[in-house]
């Protein structure tokens, strides 16, 4: 039986956890598009990502997150790599990233 899938895999883990930072930063957008985000790279033992709100994020405001979360991952969606030069994709990321500012 293959591990390829599972957390045993660290490649596996890593993108799995990747992923989950990509779902978040989708759902704190929709919850607050006025958000700015930052980095959200997997580490270690999860992920994180860097956000500037006007907001805290109490245990609510969590909760709130993981629900939407919880409702993209239902969706089912197809999930693609893509790659783009760095000068491109700094333009396209400009008027998000708190570091921009």
């Amino acid at each position: 039986m293959s591990n390829e899938y599972t957390f045993e895999n660290p490649e596996f883990k890593k993108t799995y956890w990747h992923t989950c930072s990509h779902i978040m930063a989708q759902a704190i957008k929709r919850l607050y598009p006025q958000a700015k985000l930052a980095i959200g790279p997997a580490i270690a033992e999860g992920w994180y990502y860097d956000v500037d709100v006007d907001i805290p994020f109490t245990p609510e405001v969590m909760e709130e997150i993981e629900a939407e979360m919880k409702k993209s991952a239902r969706k089912n969606s197809r999930l693609s790599v893509s790659f783009c030069p760095k000068p491109k994709l700094w333009q396209k990321w400009q008027t998000s990233l708190i570091k921009s500012n």
